[in-house]
C-alpha cells in the first residue's frame, strides 16, 4: 500500500516537471508558470492592464509570460520598444509559427512567411515580377488615368437613364 502511494506521488512529480514550462538561457526572466495554463491564471479578466502594469514592476520593461503552453514576450517603454523595433529589427521580424498555417502554406508564401531567406527570395522574385508590369513606371500611371477618365465620362453620359442602357448604346 505505501509504496503504491509512493510510486504515485513520483509519477505526479515526474509529470509536473516533464509538463513544465522551461525558459531557455536567453529567454526574459518571468513568474513561474503551470504545466498546460501557463499564466493565464496570473491574469485578471476584468483589467488585465493592471496585471500587466504590476509584472513590469516586478520583472522589468522586457519579461515573458507563458500563454497556455506557448511562450510570449512583453515589451514595455518606449526605450526597449524602439531597440526591439529599430535596432534588433531582424530578430523581431518573423512571424508565429503553428503546424496548421505551415501545412496549409508549405512553408511558402509572404504575408506568413518567417524572416529568412525564402522570405527575402520570394520578396524579389515578387517585386521583380511587378517591375515588369510596370510597377514604378510612368506609363503604367497613364493608362490607369486613362481608364478611370473614360469610366467617369461613362457613368456621366449615364445620368438619369439605366446603367446597362448607357454600355449598349
Amino acid at each position: 500500500m505505501l509504496a503504491s502511494v509512493v510510486l504515485l506521488c513520483l509519477c505526479v512529480v515526474f509529470l509536473l516537471v516533464q509538463l513544465r514550462s522551461r525558459r531557455s538561457k536567453n529567454f526574459p526572466p518571468g513568474p513561474a508558470a503551470l504545466p498546460l495554463l501557463g499564466n493565464l491564471l496570473d491574469l485578471s479578466k476584468e483589467n488585465p492592464l493592471e496585471d500587466f502594469e504590476r509584472l513590469r514592476n516586478s520583472y522589468g520593461n522586457v519579461y515573458s509570460l507563458f500563454i497556455g503552453p506557448r511562450p510570449a514576450v512583453v515589451i514595455n517603454g518606449l526605450k526597449a520598444m524602439k531597440e526591439a523595433i529599430v535596432v534588433k529589427a531582424t530578430d523581431f521580424a518573423g512571424r508565429p509559427q503553428d503546424m496548421f498555417v505551415n501545412y496549409v502554406t508549405q512553408r511558402k508564401g509572404l504575408i506568413l512567411a518567417d524572416y529568412g531567406p525564402v522570405w527575402k527570395e520570394h520578396r524579389r522574385f515578387a517585386l521583380m515580377t511587378l517591375r515588369n508590369f510596370g510597377l514604378g513606371k510612368k506609363s503604367m500611371e497613364d493608362r490607369i488615368n486613362d481608364e478611370i477618365q473614360y469610366t467617369i465620362r461613362t457613368l456621366e453620359e449615364s445620368a438619369g437613364i439605366s446603367f446597362l442602357g448607357a454600355l449598349r448604346a
